[in-house]
């Protein structure tokens, strides 16, 4: 007997939901919105990586603004930019040290104010990054700090002059092992240069000293833990209210936050960190209601109950959305559900080198990578679509790109790309749009790599045209911010993609190159399509964020993916076959038609098709049957 899963069906409980608020088991002082986040695409954009305006090798602000047009054609609502402010640039900008300027790499505050007011004009929203939780070393808040115990910024920071543990002391024995100890996040203590203690907290790299939001439970035997209303945290809440505050009245929409859930420590059912959050939120009601906040948590029912507007879906390897994306070891040649070969096992590394047998994941199915997926989503999209948001994104700056491995034509792209264009609240990463390629062994610039994650892949210029470096900046070719791969290539890595370009670029599995230049032309250019799905969902309620989700699941034949998307008054349904293989697959019927219609195929126009794709209403339920690398979208109520 077949097994579907539909919103009627009962959920599994999961794991990792033991402790997280539930609906009606706190206040909720906030209302859902603001409203203009509805019917929202975001665009991500590295600002080192969109455009060089001055000819140095790395993205501007000005560049941006050159480029605002082209952002507006897409149909997106906001752009949200990585950090911008002033840094020391050991972690790609989230070692800050002055949260009230903009870096000069990227140009002046007055840049921003104006690249703000043109893109408002444009009828777009400017999302900033906020580093909540650390500072750089050069901050001066961080500099006072380690200095005496008793100045303005003196307790900003938590100091020790012991370890607290064994294993903290390991931890950071192991770290100074490193040559390069500044980019490495083992533990959670650094040794201290400074005269004020011998150790101080730190939040990811050694180089950003943790902010004192304050412990949840302090323990009386370590000092340096001050509860979450001393005065030292409370001071650094209201400096985070000051920064919100100080960008807000310069038109900014809103912020991300960087390890939002990061801020108070020893806080195991992160109950004060929600603490924090709402009172953030009111506060932003009170004084700035059309303003948003996302957060990178990746927990929506903590997330959302903190009065966030937003949690990122994020596909790292401990998510539940991760197997979707990428085997665990970041490899798209199989081990994840949207792969050609149909989540057949990844026998190769990201350089191309097989994986040991011991190594290679034999258990997991597709039906169980997206059952995995659709149980967690669902439960929390329902549990919390009230309160607020959850975002889906075709990748970020901290993980490889969707065209990786052997996920690397236009065809395969269309797919993943539907995907998220159709869930409730999307997020579209500079470059996706045209399928910019992810290479491993670039250089490790600012930080980027780091545990073996090759984020610098995920970080390369934006390919504007045919011209030198892609159109991103007119410098010498060593000076670029990081190297450029314009073409479609089945190349993995840096130095194979120089030597295929060497041997003639053999073997492309799409023509031509991957710029919006050689795209904007081409009807049936991943741009172009990309565009389509976006005016789709513009001119559909049916898509937008607070329409409901319902994933329809066939254990027996977990290809197509499929789901519906729902306003009540209209209803659509998403099938989408990634694999290169046809797939067929009967669900429930979705519609009042009779037996026979058809709703693709047989001369039926649906919403969107691309590939070959028929959906036929029968007897024994809705026949969809999907060509390879297919999408179809139809309205069924």
């Amino acid at each position: 007997m077949k097994k579907f899963f539909t919103a009627a069906a009962a959920l599994l409980t999961v794991a990792t939901a033991f402790a997280q608020p539930k609906a009606g088991s706190f206040e909720q002082t906030w209302a859902k919105g603001p409203s203009w986040l509805n019917d929202a695409v975001i665009y991500q954009v590295y600002p080192s990586s969109y455009k060089d305006s001055d000819g140095n090798g790395i993205g501007d602000i000005p560049g941006v603004i050159s480029k605002l047009d082209y952002i507006a054609d897409l149909g997106v609502k906001v752009i949200w930019f990585n950090p911008i402010f002033v840094s020391g640039w050991i972690d790609g900008g989230y070692d800050v040290i002055d949260f009230y300027r903009v870096d000069p790499r990227f140009g002046t505050n007055n840049d921003l104010v104006e690249l703000v007011n043109k893109a408002h004009e444009k009828g777009m929203k400017v999302m900033l990054d906020l580093v909540a939780g650390h500072t750089s070393l050069e901050c001066e808040w961080f500099k006072q700090s380690s200095e005496d115990t008793n100045l303005r910024y003196s307790d900003y920071y938590i100091w020790s002059d012991r370890l607290p543990d064994q294993k903290a002391e390991a931890e950071l024995e192991e770290m100074l092992k490193d040559p390069n100890y500044l980019q490495n996040t083992k533990g959670k203590w650094m040794k201290s240069e400074f005269p004020r203690a011998k150790y101080y907290n730190k939040n990811f790299y050694a180089c950003q000293p943790s902010l004192n939001y304050g412990y949840a439970n302090p323990d009386p035997n370590h000092p340096w833990e001050q509860s979450v209303n001393a005065p030292g945290p409370r001071a650094v809440r209201q400096e985070l209210k000051n920064i919100i505050s100080f960008w807000y009245e310069l038109g900014v929409d809103g912020f991300r936050v960087d390890m939002a859930a990061s801020l108070v420590k020893n806080d195991s059912d992160k109950s004060e960190v929600i603490k924090l959050w709402r009172e953030v939120r009111e506060w932003m009601d009170a004084n700035y209601p059309e303003h948003v906040l996302m957060a990178e948590w990746g927990s929506p029912k903590y997330c959302l109950a903190g009065g966030y507007n937003i949690d990122m879906d994020l596909n790292g390897t401990s998510a539940k959305a991760r197997r979707l994306y990428f085997d665990k070891k970041h490899q798209a040649d199989g081990g994840c559900y949207f792969s050609l070969n149909g989540g057949e096992p990844s026998t190769y590394d990201l350089y191309g080198n097989p994986w040991p047998e011991d190594k290679i994941d034999r258990k997991t199915t597709p039906a169980q990578m997206l059952k995995t997926y659709y149980d967690n989503y669902k439960d929390c999209f329902d549990a919390t679509r009230e309160m607020g948001y959850i975002a889906t994104l075709t990748g970020n700056h901290d993980h490889l790109r969707m065209n990786t491995g052997a996920r690397n034509d236009a065809k395969q792209l269309k797919v993943m790309t539907s995907f998220v264009l159709t869930m409730p609240l999307p997020i579209l990463y500079y470059g996706d749009e045209i399928g910019i390629r992810s290479l491993v062994d670039l250089p490790n610039v600012e930080g980027a790599n780091h545990n073996g994650k090759e984020r610098a892949g995920g970080r390369s210029p934006m390919q504007w045209d045919s011209t030198a470096n892609a159109g991103f900046s007119t410098c010498d070719e060593k000076d670029i911010y990081i190297p450029v791969c314009p073409e479609w290539t089945p190349a993995t890595s840096y130095p194979k993609y120089l030597e295929w370009k060497k041997n003639g670029c053999k073997g492309a599995t799409t023509p031509g190159m991957i710029t919006v230049e050689s795209q904007a032309s081409d009807p049936s250019s991943l741009l172009n399509f990309t565009k389509k799905v976006i005016a789709l969902r513009k001119a559909t309620p049916a898509f937008w964020a607070d329409s409901d989700f319902t994933p329809i699941f066939n254990e027996a034949n977990p290809y197509p993916m499929v789901y519906t998307r729902s306003n009540g008054t209209e209803t659509y349904l998403v099938a989408l076959n990634p694999t290169g293989v046809k797939r067929s697959v009967t669900i429930p019927s979705q519609t009042e038609l009779k037996a026979g219609s058809y709703l693709a195929g047989k001369k039926a126009t649906p919403a969107l098709i691309e590939g070959q794709a028929t959906y036929k209403v029968t007897a024994a339920g809705d026949l969809i049957t999907m060509g390879p690398t297919s999408v179809l979208i139809v309205k069924v109520k």
